[in-house]
């Protein structure tokens, strides 16, 4: 039997060190290699020096095998046909020059990737006839008919794997096509991460792209919200993170909690469950130092993480403790300003328009406010206006809490300057609809109170949730 594969010592019919750099072997050390079709074992005893744990070659023809085992006697090697595949699942497996000879080969394809592990690869090295059609073209060798696919049935047939051409291999006197390297593994379901901070948009960039290509969203605030309701089952744990102090206008705290306590692999779990086994897009906040140990829990899962990463288009917005300082030192300047004017009159007239509205929400049928307020004469009002929509309503204060720290701010001789005011709401009101019909307080000469930047804050996300899909995205 003439030499085929090429050594130091023998040369035979295939450039075999040129067709190996072709190939574009993956890395083997520590890992399984199948060759089908072997010859004398060229690519078996090289993938054994490169580290492989197991190196395995098959070929129908005994006098190949015997010449690959005297030669690589560490390799293991079996004179068989591929109708009978070795045990076990294989890290890298090669077919070259091969493929033609089958006579389902689309089905072949299949039975290798199947013994594939989950990351591993096929290295097809075969025939490409060059035309725009998809089919299967009957060609005329020096001893025989064989079939080769077009690059656009070549396409068809692996539609259900993850493939990419490498490039040409080298050809050989006589073929009668030009040889490629094309590699094929199992394709994965891609989880798509829209991981970018609040304000970002990523809702907005969520139903663009993936409604039509028909890839299902996992809201992570949604997921937050649906945990803190008990509506969906979470560890024990990550239950508990996700209640305490939980608000929906501050779900981006909540976040950094859960992956602070080191509980955000949990998180990704329940996104997983929520995604199923298909491609799947998370659009939810995670804090950038995390954002590696999300991808690569994912991968460990089988997905192929694909994070979307871009820059803010609007202004950056000002950090909420920051903006709590800048107003804090703003209110101080227009007190001091006051004071230094040194007229009573008009320090009563920029205390008849003193106050804040610090809490709003909604419970047990009612909208709850608090705050502090003063009056033209220094104390706390008897009645406040509460408006919601075009209604206006007076509402008895009561007696007035003791607010110590607006004491100190203004410099007042008391500290009875707190409210707490309740109004009755129908029962279907809910804080996004009392944002959406809008919301003041005033004193009862018209003069409004403030809003604190947290109740403007938590309004404008309750009121435009489709900014960015919740109030806190």
């Amino acid at each position: 039997m003439v030499q085929y594969q090429s050594f130091p010592d023998a040369a035979g019919d295939s450039r075999t060190s040129d067709k190996l750099k072709a190939l574009r072997l993956p890395a083997i050390e520590g890992k399984s290699f199948l060759d089908i079709g072997c010859n004398e074992g060229y690519f078996c005893g090289f993938s054994h020096f490169m580290g492989a744990a197991r190196s395995v070659g098959i070929d129908h023809s005994p006098e190949f095998i015997y010449r690959a085992q005297t030669r690589f006697p560490e390799c293991e090697f079996h004179a068989r046909t591929w109708d009978h595949l070795p045990e076990g699942e294989f890290d890298v497996i090669l077919l070259a020059s091969a493929l033609h000879y089958a006579d389902d080969q689309p089905g072949l394809i299949d039975r290798l990737v199947e013994k594939l592990t989950p990351d591993g690869v096929l290295i097809l090295e075969l025939g490409i006839v060059s035309s725009p059609r998809a089919e299967w073209v009957k060609v005329k060798r020096g001893i025989d008919e064989r079939y080769f696919p077009t690059m656009a049935q070549l396409k068809r047939t692996l539609i259900d794997y993850a493939w990419k051409w490498m490039g040409p291999s080298v050809n050989q006197d006589g073929d009668p096509v030009p040889r490629h390297v094309i590699h094929v593994s199992h394709r994965k379901p891609i989880a798509y991460l829209l991981m970018q901070p609040p304000a970002y948009g990523k809702s907005s960039v969520a139903s663009r792209l993936f409604p039509p290509a028909k890839v299902p969203i996992v809201s992570g605030d949604e997921i937050i919200q649906r945990i803190a309701k008990r509506e969906l089952s979470a560890p024990g744990k990550l239950q508990d993170l996700i209640e305490k102090d939980y608000s929906p206008f501050s779900i981006d705290k909540t976040i950094q909690r859960v992956f602070d306590k080191k509980m955000g692999g949990e998180l990704v779990q329940v996104w997983v469950a929520e995604g199923g086994d298909e491609d799947f897009a998370v659009d939810g906040f995670v804090p950038a130092k995390y954002q590696a140990q999300v991808e690569a829990q994912l991968a460990e899962a089988g997905y192929m993480p694909v994070t979307l990463r871009w820059e803010r288009v609007a202004p950056s917005l000002v950090p909420l403790d920051s903006l709590n300082e800048q107003t804090a030192e703003f209110n101080r300047s227009l007190s001091v300003a006051g004071r230094e004017a040194g007229d009573n009159a008009d320090k009563g007239a920029r205390q008849s328009s003193a106050g804040y509205v610090d809490e709003v929400k909604i419970q047990d049928g009612h909208v709850v406010v608090r705050g502090w307020a003063i009056d033209a004469t220094g104390s706390a009002p008897e009645q406040l206006v509460l408006g919601i929509g075009a209604d206006r309503t007076f509402v008895e204060v009561g007696d007035p809490q003791e607010r110590k720290d607006v004491q100190r701010h203004l410099e007042l001789p008391h500290a009875k300057l707190g409210y707490v005011i309740k109004l009755p709401v129908p029962v279907e009101t809910d804080f996004a609809g009392l944002a959406r019909q809008g919301f003041s307080v005033t004193l009862a000469s018209g003069r409004p109170l403030r809003l604190a930047q947290r109740v403007i804050e938590s309004m404008q996300g309750a009121a435009e949730p489709d900014e960015a899909g919740s109030p806190s995205s």
